[in-house]
């Protein structure tokens, strides 16, 4: 999201693996990535707009799970700050319904946030996670 000579648009992306042509190549999308690359996720309308632009350009039938957590920095700020789920600028309601958007809901959610004290997912973000889905 924030780093230099990386990937920043689906479009890129779709070129990427459209050139790449290997079925091995597979796709994890990251929450806080889409939001700091300036994809919102906060509501219904913007999270259909993404699943299309995913169905249009190739790209979702590549997705095979979601990083989960939510983002410290602003939309389209290109800085990759995690934030425990719910204490973010995406929130509770943007991410739950992210994760039970028809197109996404069958995906595994790995859940990358910093945790408590920054140790990584704990009990309290487990249950939140878990609370999000229908």
């Amino acid at each position: 999201a924030g780093q230099n000579g990386k990937i920043g648009s689906l479009t890129e992306l779709s070129y990427l693996i459209t050139h790449i042509d290997d079925p091995r190549l597979k796709i994890c999308l990251d929450t806080a990535h889409l939001f700091a690359s300036g994809i919102d996720i906060r509501t219904d309308l913007s999270i259909k707009k993404l699943t299309q632009s995913l169905k249009d350009s190739g790209l979702l039938e590549k997705i095979v799970c979601l990083h989960l957590n939510d983002c410290a920095s602003d939309l389209d700020s290109h800085r990759d700050l995690h934030a425990n789920i719910g204490e973010g600028k995406i929130g509770l309601e943007g991410l739950r319904t992210l994760v039970n958007q028809k197109e996404l809901s069958h995906l595994p959610l790995i859940l990358e946030v910093p945790g408590e004290n920054k140790q990584g997912p704990n009990l309290a973000n487990i249950m939140i996670a878990k609370g999000l889905t229908s």
